[in-house]
């Protein structure tokens, strides 16, 4: 396999990759619910979008990392390759 057949994007590359940005990239800023009497507060998280969907529903998402969205996405397309391509083998074998 070259590096053509190992980059080329297919469905399987592009769910996977969805998959883990969504669940591992932390590139939103938004209030986790914390309150404080006294500065300095913890109020706001960084995480991904799985980890604001599941411990704080309903608080505001703040800003977004750019970033590490970019960065995210890439490594995300990479580590799906891999996986897909060590699925393919273990297949052949």
């Amino acid at each position: 396999m070259n590096l053509k057949s190992f980059l080329k994007p297919t469905l399987a590359k592009i769910i996977v990759t969805i998959l883990v940005l969504v669940i591992f990239v932390p590139f939103i800023h938004y209030d986790n619910g914390i309150r404080c009497v006294r500065a300095p507060c913890p109020s706001e998280d960084e995480g991904s979008i799985a980890m604001w969907l599941i411990f704080s529903h309903h608080f505001y998402i703040y800003s977004l990392s750019y970033v590490n969205l970019i960065i995210g996405i890439f490594l995300s397309y990479l580590v799906s390759c891999a996986a897909i391509f060590a699925i393919e083998k273990m297949r052949e074998k």
